[in-house]
């Protein structure tokens, strides 16, 4: 427990140039607190449901506003609040996305996919990071995905209908040789 606390007083230090020293000792009494407490992120900055859903209404509102990256800050806070609420993890890839970052928004998608496994929505937004990529393969795999988990679930007609016009699409363009 004493390397953790030393961890946590170093990581302090080397925020705190811009901090006040009052400031500096709360915020490593709060590491502390998670590290060797066992007290959740959530906890230890006294943070209730109506404080979170306000968060994400913020991370939310700037992402709509095409402020993807302060809307990530929030999305990636958001996540180590609480990991397990897939919403989160949707809007933290979805920044990526709309930023192109098309590799690490097609990673955060992926393990969206593994919180909500039930969801066809991630693994149909993945397949068009694939393609913006070039990696026809993937796209296939990520909308064969799609289309599997959305299964005979009505509110995924829309989606399973494109993912399987898609898929048609990405086959036939695969299965072009070739020209110099």
């Amino acid at each position: 427990m004493k390397g953790g606390r030393e961890d946590i007083k170093k990581v302090v230090e080397q925020m705190g140039e811009g901090l006040e020293p009052d400031q500096a000792k709360k915020l490593e009494a709060l590491g502390s607190k998670i590290a060797g407490g066992g007290v959740s992120p959530r906890d230890a900055m006294g943070l209730d449901d109506k404080m979170i859903e306000g968060i994400y209404a913020q991370a939310y509102r700037l992402y709509n506003t095409g402020k993807y990256k302060e809307a990530s800050q929030l999305f990636r806070l958001l996540i180590m609040l609480n990991g397990a609420e897939p919403k989160y993890s949707l809007g933290f890839a979805a920044c990526f996305h709309m930023s192109k970052e098309y590799a690490t928004a097609a990673e955060v998608y992926t393990t969206c996919g593994m919180i909500d496994p039930n969801n066809p929505i991630p693994h149909y937004h993945a397949s068009d990071c694939y393609v913006q990529l070039g990696d026809k393969i993937s796209a296939l795999i990520a909308l064969e995905m799609a289309v599997k988990r959305s299964g005979t679930k009505p509110e995924y007609s829309q989606l399973k209908d494109r993912a399987l016009m898609t898929i048609e699409s990405l086959k036939a363009d695969i299965a072009k040789p070739d020209t110099p």
